[in-house]
């Protein structure tokens, strides 16, 4: 075979590199690598072809090797000794002094009000065994409220599932209503999944008020109102059920409440003529949807977090999943499907007798959200500001910035500002970081080890391998756990010779071994469809709840309902606001990366080419947009593929802005957002907001 230029400058990149196992970490889908390294510098790195994933790799991960040397990476420990002021210290001294916060602040507040805060790292797991199994704290969160909490809790309450995924490449219809698969760049391996779909002539259909990157490849676009998707999603039911294309005898042996949800589409008259008031979309469009839906096998409906960035939304996603079970396409193939897990166990057991005894209920219960996968962070300030439920004095922070990713930032920054004692473990320093007492540099995915669970299809674990020694004293996870515990009398549980000693804790039960899988970097399970006939669906009926008990035992309704969204724009301001992502950014880790800024360095506001021509507004020209809360200056882009009077803007940018290169670029938009929490999940309304917009 002949070589290119590419693969000649390739070959000789890689040639006497040494290959360790990796995985990509610049967004949550984890995607396997294989990195190769030669003299402490990361040469090359590729996606592992031979895990489930396909060598999956976006641009993100593809400029990630960045990260591994960048000179705007947090290099030593630092103490803040006022604003913009730290000073270095030693992590004997960060050790001590965290030891001596948490026994102060357990001694008089209780351990309850210590949290701890993680985005993206598997090995926070070490972190959770030592707050809530030795120091006692029930209060150890992820970032769930900011992203995908009403799909989850729907999930969880319909199919009692955390996570389905997407077997696109099998499906013949394939409806989706809040989620960008080719926009956001996330589950790449699921994309491509999904362009194998369409080459094969499946029928995609992409419900969203902006025209997406998805939404362009799409077989129909429906520009629907701004979060209205639930009164579509009834509607559909409607039609279902009053025209019986339901799948009767699946109904009749795997759904709990079926009649009952029947009688409550018609009896609340959530039919197609009433959703084309709400919705904009046509009643004939809402049918023939239906009809399409339930009369083509196999088919899925699916969404993500768009539809939860409304208050509404949390019901909406509960309807994705009930259609899906009312036309029996659940677990099979072309179908949604309940993933099965790795037998992955804990890196540390702690002794029954050493336990700490839990004293009061989590944060997120005692705020009254019960069924909340996650922290409803949103309403964090009121603990911290206002002691409600109860006093938390002390948070810590892993890859996560909430200064920026929550709205209401003003409040965010109040909250830190009045924290007894706050710790930032990260690659970077972030706006949160810059509040806290203490900033920690953390190893990078290069230069730390990992055992976590893999989100493709097959039950699959995954493996990263150290490439790099730390940069500068930047250590891993586990390892500042372990450095806490010592100081704290429980070094004897989270001590290891090497890595490999927990994570073959962690491997015991696959059916391959540590050494197995630092050779291949994975081991991958056969997907199994249909596994419901085996064992039901873990409810608490057994079966799909289309009427919830979880709900019901909680006071809720127990069938999905349709109410408006709670902020409507009006004649002061008359525009909606959106947020969609950007495909080449993610968090703080992708905000100084040369690669990906010259790609895209600055982010923008979407209008509708009527809407901008009668305000005057041309494409490129600056704009400002203000809510009732405050206003922020940002580029616009005019286009025809929004509806009139949404205002989309692409969020993810305006991290980090204040340093390394990437100072000055990018709008932050979330502080002109005001807090807006689902009643039930938890999740944060973004979309919720009404603007007015005017050139500057």
């Amino acid at each position: 075979m002949r070589e290119t230029a590419g693969t000649t400058e390739t070959l000789a990149r890689i040639r006497d590199a040494e290959m360790t196992p990796g995985i990509c970490y610049v967004c949550p889908w984890t995607c396997p690598t294989e990195v190769f390294t030669r003299g402490g510098d990361v040469v090359y790195v590729r996606g592992n072809t031979r895990a489930s994933t396909r060598g999956s790799r976006c641009v993100k991960g593809e400029a990630s090797h960045v990260l591994a040397k960048d000179p705007n990476r947090l290099k030593h420990p630092m103490k803040r000794l006022g604003p913009n002021e730290f000073q270095r210290i030693t992590w004997d001294e960060a050790f001590t002094l965290i030891a001596r916060k948490l026994g102060e602040i357990k001694a008089a507040w209780g351990p309850e009000a210590v949290a701890y805060l993680w985005h993206l790292d598997p090995n926070s797991v070490f972190a959770q065994v030592f707050l809530t199994e030795c120091y006692g704290t029930p209060n150890y969160y992820g970032h769930t409220s900011a992203c995908e909490q009403d799909r989850r809790l729907a999930a969880l309450t319909v199919l009692g599932h955390v996570f389905p995924v997407h077997d696109y490449e099998h499906s013949k219809f394939i409806m989706l209503l809040g989620i960008n698969m080719l926009g956001a760049n996330q589950s790449l391996f699921e994309s491509r999944g999904l362009l194998q779909a369409l080459s094969q002539g499946t029928r995609l259909v992409v419900v969203d008020p902006a025209l997406t990157a998805t939404a362009e490849k799409a077989s129909e676009w429906v520009p629907i109102a701004p979060g209205t998707d639930g009164a579509l999603l009834l509607a559909m039911a409607h039609t279902i059920v009053t025209e019986k294309l339901y799948d009767e005898p699946f109904c009749r042996q795997w759904t709990h409440g079926f009649d009952e949800f029947c009688r409550h589409v018609v009896e609340r008259g959530y039919t197609a003529d009433w959703a084309q008031g709400v919705t904009s979309v046509e009643a004939a469009t809402i049918r023939r949807l239906a009809r399409e839906f339930a009369g083509t096998k196999p088919a899925m409906i699916e969404t993500f977090k768009g539809l939860g960035n409304y208050s509404n939304g949390l019901d909406a996603s509960r309807v994705v999943y009930i259609l899906n079970a009312l036309t029996g396409q659940v677990d099979g193939p072309g179908n949604l499907i309940l993933k099965e897990w790795a037998p992955l166990q804990p890196p540390v057991t702690v002794p029954e007798a050493r336990k700490a005894k839990i004293g009061k209920p989590p944060l997120h219960v005692a705020m009254g959200y019960p069924l909340a996968p996650d922290l409803p962070t949103q309403l964090l300030p009121d603990a911290v500001l206002e002691g409600k439920p109860y006093p938390v004095k002390a948070l810590f922070f892993q890859c996560t910035n909430p200064a920026m990713s929550e709205p209401n930032t003003e409040r965010y920054l109040a909250m830190l500002r009045a924290l007894d004692f706050s710790v930032a473990i990260d690659t970077y320093m972030s706006e949160t970081a810059a509040e806290c007492h203490l900033v920690l540099p953390e190893a990078s995915f290069y230069e730390r080890a990992e055992v976590r669970q893999s989100l493709a299809m097959p039950p699959e674990a995954i493996l990263c391998v150290p490439a790099l020694a730390p940069y500068h004293e930047a250590r891993p996870v586990y390892e500042i756990v372990r450095g806490i515990a010592e100081k704290m009398g429980y070094g004897d549980l989270f001590r290891w010779d090497s890595w490999e000693e927990w994570a073959r804790r962690i491997v015991r039960d696959l059916p391959a071994d540590l050494e197995t899988l630092k050779r291949t970097g994975f081991w991958s399970g056969e997907v199994r469809y249909h596994k419901y006939r085996e064992g039901g669906f873990a409810t608490p009926t057994g079966k799909i709840e289309l009427a919830s008990e979880s709900f019901a035992k909680h006071g809720y309704n127990a069938l999905p309902e349709y109410r408006d969204r709670k902020v409507l724009p009006d004649a002061a301001y008359p525009f909606q606001l959106i947020n969609t992502k950007f495909e080449t950014h993610c968090n703080l880790t992708t905000q100084n990366n040369p690669i990906l800024l010259r790609i895209r360095g600055e982010n923008w506001a979407e209008l509708n080419t009527e809407d901008a021509r009668r305000l005057g507004i041309a494409d490129g020209d600056r704009i400002e947009v203000e809510s009732p809360r405050g206003k922020v200056g940002i580029q616009a882009k005019v286009r025809p593929g929004v509806r009139p009077g949404v205002v989309c803007v692409r969020h993810g940018h305006g991290f980090g802005h204040w340093q390394g290169i990437a100072k000055g670029r990018g709008s932050h938009i979330n502080p002109i957002l005001d807090t807006n929490v689902n009643p039930i999940s938890g999740g944060i309304g973004y979309n919720e907001c009404k603007v007015r917009i005017r050139k500057v």
